[in-house]
């Protein structure tokens, strides 16, 4: 909105020409122009102070209004960061919050489930260790018999294979091919518990630190820390959502005072155009009768008539009035006159 600047060209003209800058003479028409004459210099002096009041008033208005629409562009731009900062983050962090939710849940069932997973396997391990264990004493017992000198004749015979420590010399006799593999056979009873011994104390304790770790890993903490981060989403989320619901206020209030600031403004710009008409119209009704200068009087001797031009030029302002005026009812007004 741009400020009416004040002319100091028309402070100027506040001052009439009514100060004898004209000659007057003694005439009762004189007298009578020169009393109406001093009823509009008085209305010019009046009226050059509600200048001077409707302009400093607009100044004052529009300055306001300046003051306002900066607090309202101000506040508006508060609120627009508030509410896209709840739009966006806010409402992503809370909405983040529910998935994680469901999925903290989802890895604490899955984490005891792995417990429990886990602790049969210790428990099974267990079981196999010890029956493995008394595998490998049924293998000992199983090499002790057949390094045993007493057994070396029927070691000779099953394997077909005379041990060293065996002195008989009885024959093994015809073996059938299907106890071609004895001696492997024999052999592998005697050392596999022995491998598998080894196997299974690896995997029980295998077994028993993976369970040590399932336990410290603690999944079951993240449930407290997720509750934590929820509630601290929500504060936040809430206290974007007050902000913003409190900077709406105060939004909608800087618009309602902005909007009055403009409708002073108006006001006032019209209140000092129209004073400022009124301050012209009445500059010039002083001039002309300070030193009335009358063109259309034709003085062609004392008996003829002198004013006949002014009336036609009267008539003349009668009719641009008109065409710039009236509306199409005047029109069928004359006619229906003139029928």
């Amino acid at each position: 909105m741009s400020i009416v600047s004040s002319s100091e060209k028309d402070t100027k003209h506040r001052n009439d020409d009514c100060k004898g800058n004209c000659e007057e003479n003694d005439t009762a028409t004189q007298k009578t122009i020169t009393t109406e004459r001093r009823k509009y210099c008085d209305d010019l002096y009046a009226v050059a102070g509600d200048v001077i009041k409707w302009e400093t008033s607009y100044a004052g208005s529009v300055k306001l209004y300046n003051v306002k629409k900066c607090i309202f562009t101000w506040t508006e731009d508060n609120y627009r960061r508030y509410r896209n900062t709840e739009a966006c983050v806010g409402t992503e962090l809370v909405a983040s919050n529910d998935i994680m939710k469901e999925n903290v849940g989802n890895y604490i069932k899955w984490g005891n489930d792995l417990a429990t997973a886990l602790k049969n396997i210790f428990k099974y391990m267990k079981d196999v260790k010890t029956k493995l264990n008394d595998l490998r004493d049924a293998a000992c017992k199983l090499e002790n018999c057949k390094n045993d000198s007493c057994n070396c004749t029927q070691v000779y015979i099953l394997t077909g294979e005379r041990p060293e420590n065996c002195d008989s010399n009885e024959p093994a006799g015809s073996r059938p091919a299907e106890c071609s593999d004895a001696k492997d056979n024999l052999d592998k009873l005697i050392c596999m518990p022995k491998a598998l011994g080894f196997d299974a104390d690896s995997l029980f304790k295998a077994s028993a630190d993976v369970v040590g770790i399932q336990v410290f890993s603690n999944i079951g903490t993240l449930d407290p820390l997720q509750k934590a981060l929820a509630e601290d989403s929500k504060a936040f989320d809430k206290h974007l959502t007050d902000t913003m619901n409190t900077r709406a206020g105060d939004l909608k209030k800087a618009q309602e005072e902005l909007v009055k600031a403009v409708q002073e403004a108006t006001k006032s710009a019209g209140g000092l155009y129209n004073k400022r008409s009124d301050h012209e119209g009445l500059l010039c009704v002083t001039k002309f009768l300070c030193c009335p200068n009358c063109d259309c009087v034709e003085d062609e001797g004392d008996c003829k008539p002198r004013l006949g031009k002014c009336k036609d030029e009267i008539c003349d302002i009668c009719e641009d009035v008109k065409e710039t005026f009236c509306t199409e009812g005047c029109n069928d007004e004359e006619e229906s006159k003139a029928s």
